[in-house]
């Protein structure tokens, strides 16, 4: 029987589906396509969280006696187009000490006759804090009063946008996974007490790079060494965590996925490292208190900025992530493998 050119033209499509079916390209078709749409959520994600900020519910303070809460949020929000929360507060050292808490952005003080107070904070947030100086001129003539803006806490002259605190953070969550990507690519056959102690061991090795590089070295920002050391080397276990669940779970092959959706698509752009948290959309704003790269970003601004006002939740937040993940891994690990050496984790 002879076969035809169609049909011959049939079978070769056939043996090459086969083919690719069954050899390495459909891996890496499968590869690129999950790449290209992790990167559109990249860019939707911090489009969304960074692109365009919208002020809202902003707290404020006002000391006076002839203006009310009422008429500084309506001035306010005629000059920036956005929403305040005005607080009132018996004296200018009670909003000063609001301030130094985080707990308003800006306080009005006014005095006898038309000479008025506007003090700000910008390391709280420099995107606020512009927003409300930028516009102090129209405000004190809607009110009637001559506004002297003061910067209380104003930030470095190497760091004029608050954006170093958030590279902490940033670098310490990626390093935190890809260095626990690595020592497990290249540092096979450990015990599970083996693993944790490389871990912990690089976190603190990292943690004390990017401390020293930052402060002593640069000088790029002011803080207390010791404890920033610790926050970074905290933020670095954590991340390095998170993946080593993934890996038992979901295999060594995928494992970089959850781990990518959880630090890079959700938890870096809702820090509020590079926006503040009023700024960010509602979604953004509520993760961003609860995810670790949040909370090291809210932790590195009290140490350097309010060492004075120091706030428990962000430690919480970190503590509660460093022993939820690192008990599932623990938990997972032994349960898949046992606490033995594993040589090669199957995908």
């Amino acid at each position: 029987m002879t076969t035809t050119p169609s049909g011959s033209a049939l079978q070769r499509g056939i043996g090459a589906a086969k083919k690719f079916n069954s050899g390495p390209h459909r891996a890496a078709l499968v590869v690129s396509l999950l790449v290209s749409l992790f990167a559109a959520l990249f860019v939707t994600s911090y489009s969304l969280a960074m692109g365009n900020p919208q002020p809202h519910d902003i707290p404020i303070g006002v000391v006076s006696e002839s203006v009310s809460p009422e008429q500084l949020e309506s001035s306010l929000q005629s000059a920036t187009d956005t929403s305040f929360l005005v607080s009132s507060y018996p004296s200018a050292d009670a909003a000063k000490a609001a301030l130094e808490q985080q707990q308003i952005y800006a306080a009005l003080v006014t005095e006898s006759g038309t000479a008025s107070d506007l003090y700000i904070s910008s390391a709280s947030g420099a995107s606020i804090a512009h927003v409300i100086s930028s516009e102090a001129t129209q405000v004190g003539s809607s009110l009637g009063v001559q506004l002297t803006v003061t910067d209380l806490n104003p930030l470095r002259p190497n760091d004029p946008s608050g954006l170093v605190l958030f590279y902490l953070a940033l670098a310490s969550t990626i390093i935190g996974f890809v260095g626990a990507i690595q020592t497990r690519v290249n540092a096979s056959g450990m015990t599970i007490a083996g693993e944790l102690a490389w871990d912990a061991g690089r976190a603190v090795l990292v943690g004390l790079v990017i401390s020293l590089t930052t402060g002593p070295v640069f000088g790029f920002e002011t803080f207390p060494f010791l404890p920033v050391w610790g926050v970074l080397a905290m933020t670095v276990f954590i991340a390095g965590a998170v993946y080593n669940f993934f890996r038992v779970i979901v295999g060594g092959k995928w494992a970089l996925m959850p781990t990518w959706i959880i630090f890079i698509l959700i938890s870096n752009p809702s820090s509020g490292g590079a926006v503040a948290p009023e700024l960010l959309p509602p979604f953004y704003e509520f993760m961003g208190r609860w995810m670790p790269t949040g909370a090291t970003v809210r932790a590195l601004r009290d140490l350097a900025y309010f060492p004075d006002a120091l706030h428990p939740e962000p430690y919480l937040v970190l503590g509660a992530w460093l022993v939820g993940a690192t008990a599932a891994f623990v938990i997972a690990r032994r349960i898949r493998y046992g606490f033995g050496r594993v040589e090669r984790t199957p995908a």
